[in-house]
């Protein structure tokens, strides 16, 4: 815990140099988008989701509050379980450095799942077998084959240890001219985590190749919405993990004896825990960055206030406004106010699973097999190709017949949800039974 703590502070030290930097690019982003007709910079990026600066809020706080009975639990069975772990007295609210992650934007390093191992098979295919298998994934499914170019000019391993160059080992995907040239850069290394990575940045590609065609302006080739491409590509990721999917390619033997409470609840860990951070945190500070001019001298009391309020969160010592905690979260400087795509999109994903798995495959959510499915392809391709030539509200009711919500994420943890207030019972809940947003 120690040296958790010790490491956690470090991680903090660059916010302290990065605040007057902060300070300008909102100065300078909100003047850049006013000159164009809008309000501020928060604003001007809701606009790309045909909402107001009102809905978008409506929209990302009405996620919290679906997902906060959840999240609820998930945050009172961490207490108990980090305490036991440090052999500390339980907290009413989480230590920051106690968390697996720095931001504490998910936690899912917090269980391990026996017999859930993929890393040893992995291991003997290598980096490359994980790509090559990704597209016969897609291609399964009826997407063609990726262009040559793509294996050309993408950078997909990691840079040799004799190499004179370094890269960015986070993976991404690229549109290069917004039609046939389309590139990703990864450093693919055999294990579980790449295998999902490597999946989800075709996911992008995949979504890039269908909408660049004929039908669809140039101007207009990119998501229905920014969450859009995240949702399809995470998506395909999680299928990629569900037992039957691995057993069938061989990954997983058939016989394997998997705990399927802790899978769910390592899931819960990923994919709910991250919308109060993300829904939360993250985006009502950029609201009150841009939308409210709130002073410099007051960005770090804020940030640690919406922490505690939306993710139970403490920080791991006392924090003064010499610190500038947020911008040590590198989208609040290079991919501004828009971190709350991440959160819808988490969101999306499961209503798109759930209608794959319901109304195509007849399969339990818990336990699909999308793999050569071309029925999948067909619904995922009439999703993908009108790109944002479409009202994503629009587009969405009409694709699955439902409005953009939380539920079947709700859905797909309900045995979650049981397991955890057995577990909790007697327990000590901190966290309020709703989200206050009165702050």
């Amino acid at each position: 815990e120690k040296e958790r703590l010790e490491i956690w502070k470090a991680s903090k030290e660059v916010g302290k140099v990065l605040k007057s930097g902060v300070t300008n690019l909102r100065d300078l982003r909100n003047k850049c988008v006013q000159a164009l007709g809008y309000a501020d910079y928060f604003s001007y990026q809701a606009s790309e989701y045909n909402m107001s600066t009102d809905e978008l809020m409506t929209a990302t706080r009405g996620m919290i509050k679906d997902i906060w009975p959840l999240y609820r639990e998930l945050h009172t069975w961490a207490r108990y379980e980090l305490a036991k772990k440090y052999k500390k007295p339980v907290p009413d609210y989480l230590p920051a450095h106690w968390l697996p992650n720095r931001w504490g934007q998910q936690w899912s390093e917090l269980v391990k799942v026996e017999g859930f191992n993929l890393d040893p098979y992995l291991e003997k295919q290598g980096a490359e077998w994980i790509v090559k298998k990704s597209e016969e994934f897609y291609k399964s499914l009826g997407f063609s084959e990726l262009p040559k170019t793509f294996w050309e000019k993408s950078s997909l391993y990691p840079v040799p240890p004799n190499a004179n160059y370094k890269k960015n080992t986070h993976a991404s995907a690229w549109h290069i001219d917004n039609d046939k040239d389309v590139r990703s850069l990864m450093s693919v290394i055999p294990n579980t985590e790449w295998w999902g990575t490597a999946l989800h940045e075709l996911g992008h590609i995949y979504y890039y190749i269908s909408y660049s065609n004929p039908d669809v302006p140039i101007i207009l080739r990119s998501g229905a919405n920014r969450a859009y491409h995240e949702a399809f590509g995470t998506m395909m990721g999680m299928a990629s993990l569900q037992k039957p999917f691995l057993q069938g390619l061989g990954m997983m033997d058939k016989d394997a004896k998997i705990n399927d409470t802790l899978m769910l609840l390592k899931e819960a860990l990923e994919y709910a825990v991250h919308i109060p951070w993300g829904s939360g945190t993250m985006t009502e500070f950029e609201y009150n960055l841009y939308a409210k001019n709130i002073s410099p001298d007051k960005y770090n009391k804020l940030w640690w206030e919406l922490a505690k309020r939306f993710q139970g969160i403490e920080p791991s010592e006392p924090r003064g406004e010499e610190y500038c905690d947020a911008a040590t979260k590198t989208h609040i400087n290079d991919d501004p106010a828009q971190y709350y795509d991440y959160s819808m999109s988490n969101v999306l994903l499961f209503q798109f699973h759930q209608h794959i798995a319901q109304d195509i495959l007849k399969q339990d959510p818990h336990a699909t097999n999308y793999w050569g499915n071309k029925e999948i392809g067909n619904f995922l391709q009439t999703v993908m190709k009108p790109g944002a030539s479409v009202d994503w509200r629009e587009h969405l009711k009409k694709s699955i017949g439902q409005d953009f919500s939380a539920k079947p994420m709700l859905e797909y943890f309900k045995p979650l949800m049981a397991y955890l207030q057995k577990i909790n019972k007697g327990r000590k809940y901190t966290l309020p039974e709703q989200p206050d947003f009165n702050y």
